[in-house]
């Protein structure tokens, strides 16, 4: 019995490490909406350079490794590939979504993610249907609106912007059951450098060719952060943490990022964080501490590879 208490500890243990590893990769990337306030360049510039810096830098960093093989496209590069292109049109759609509306919009309408995570995970996935990243919804969801309806009065949306902002939360949750179909099969680099390569050969048509597409020299340190950190490190360490948790915590999860972003823009920005945001993070907060404590952990199969694809065995990430 003390044997089987100690495996459960450890257990819950490793649960908890693996779910705030993602939390802290999501709070993580509140920094990108600090960058993009601070930059006069577009949206959409600011993806393509992201994913372009980040598409250079993996290579680099597994040449160092001598692990550059891994980048190798393997028997699943149909998924891959189309994992690539569902990411660019997720982004497409959340542009388009700002762009009609505004960002309190897209916020409300994009980070509906989880319900549809909720929805298509049991099915496609096989995940049980979590009480507890439905407990998390119920307290997070009315945080988010709070925060989102705070920062900006006067939003209006259209029925075509909510359907824009819906087809961007249906890619988001269909990105993160895509990923986790064969992120236990392949190197989360080679996962990440291909989604970005795609993404960048879609937007360089849209950026090159419309108005400033260029950093300036006082920007490009800060696109580098993003490209290289925040894109290309923060991005393979995300897929391969996808490996150990649900589906469910992944898309519940992902609402630390507008939180982070609302507070990070008030200490660095020295914007007003006013009772709605300071309220509403609390509730996101609430919700994510739930999961990151009592959402079970999804364990990966143990020939998972790290590095290198699953045609062969490979160094993992943790060793």
């Amino acid at each position: 019995m003390q044997r089987g208490a100690c495996c459960e500890a450890a257990a819950s243990i490793a649960r908890v490490r693996w779910n705030l590893l993602l939390a802290t990769v999501a709070a993580s990337w509140g920094f990108v909406s600090v960058i993009v306030a601070g930059l006069e360049l577009s949206g959409e510039a600011l993806v393509f350079w992201r994913c372009l810096l980040a598409t250079l830098s993996l290579p680099l960093l597994l040449l160092a490794l001598r692990r550059l093989e891994s980048l190798r496209l393997g028997s699943h590069r149909g998924r891959v590939l189309a994992l690539g292109l569902l990411l660019a049109l997720h982004w497409v759609l959340f542009f388009a979504t700002v762009k009609r509306s505004s960002v309190a919009v897209a916020i409300l309408t994009v980070y509906t993610a989880p319900i549809f995570v909720a929805v298509l995970a049991p099915l496609v996935l096989g995940e049980r249907r979590s009480r507890i990243g439905l407990l998390a919804l119920v307290i997070s969801a009315p945080g988010l609106a709070l925060i989102a309806l705070g920062g900006e009065e006067g939003s209006s949306a259209d029925p075509v912007s909510v359907a824009l902002g819906l087809g961007a939360a249906l890619t988001y949750a269909l990105l993160i059951i895509g990923v986790k179909t064969v992120t236990n099969h392949v190197s989360p680099f080679m996962l990440a450098f291909w989604q970005y390569v795609i993404v960048t050969a879609v937007l360089a048509p849209f950026v090159l060719g419309a108005g400033r597409g260029l950093p300036n020299a006082e920007e490009w340190p800060y696109v580098a952060l993003l490209g290289l950190v925040l894109t290309g490190g923060m991005g393979a360490l995300y897929v391969w943490n996808l490996r150990h948790v649900t589906a469910q915590a992944a898309g519940l999860l992902a609402y630390l990022e507008p939180v982070s972003a609302s507070f990070l823009a008030w200490a660095i920005l020295g914007q007003t964080l006013g009772w709605q945001v300071a309220l509403g993070g609390a509730a996101v907060l609430a919700g994510g501490t739930l999961v990151v404590l009592y959402e079970a952990a999804d364990a990966p199969s143990p020939e998972a590879p790290a590095f290198g694809t699953a045609e062969r065995p490979a160094l993992r990430m943790s060793e």
